[in-house]
């Protein structure tokens, strides 16, 4: 990608700051782990000041003084997208909508959200910036494939989620982050592909 592309692409970072991103990315799947093995309460109390304690990273490096932003930048600068010079970094909208899928849904699909986010989204990041050859917007057809491929191979094992319902919510993921919506696809992307799910669930158990 030549500079003048990387101007006009407000989620570009260097190929080293993808990779560094994405590796962070995946440490979220101790989140869908801990639902599972720890307690309610403090699954809860984690999530709120894991929350909190990133928002207000993100606060600082926004409005704060000029020798914290240059801190900040120089240390964290390179692993940060454009567009998010003046907007909430990924962990606190990841952090916010595990909380969010956490109250909402039921546990395994709650679960199942979380790792479609992480997983699919690493994976198509960095499959289809690699090897995406068929475009649309700032997104691959290689891209989506692979969010699909690997978000469903990470869903399938889920306790008590069936492998088709977990399939579904892929497919729904893959879907929305390729839409071109202003909301952070780390919210968008857990909350709608854990509806899509806790819909299917509820309708099927009603049948």
């Amino acid at each position: 990608m030549t500079e003048k592309s990387s101007v006009i692409d407000k989620s570009y970072i260097s190929w080293k700051g993808e990779l560094c991103r994405k590796g962070i990315h995946l440490t979220s799947l101790s989140i869908p782990i801990g639902f599972f093995i720890l307690n309610s309460v403090v699954v809860k109390v984690i999530l709120v000041a894991a929350a909190a304690f990133s928002l207000i990273f993100d606060l600082t490096r926004i409005f704060g003084n000029g020798f914290l932003k240059r801190y900040l930048d120089m240390v964290f600068g390179f692993i940060m997208r454009p567009r998010e010079e003046k907007r909430l970094s990924g962990s606190t909208t990841i952090l916010t909508a595990a909380l969010a899928v956490y109250l909402i849904f039921d546990l395994s699909i709650a679960a199942a959200s979380m790792i479609i986010i992480v997983i699919g989204d690493t994976a198509a990041a960095i499959i289809g910036r690699r090897y995406g050859r068929i475009k649309f917007k700032n997104k691959s057809l290689e891209g989506s494939l692979a969010f699909i491929i690997f978000s469903s191979l990470g869903v399938y094992l889920v306790p008590n989620l069936s492998f088709q319902i977990g399939l579904f919510g892929a497919v729904i993921g893959a879907v929305i982050e390729a839409l071109p919506i202003a909301i952070d696809d780390n919210i968008t992307v857990p909350l709608i592909a854990g509806g899509a799910m806790q819909l299917l669930v509820n309708y099927k158990t009603l049948m």
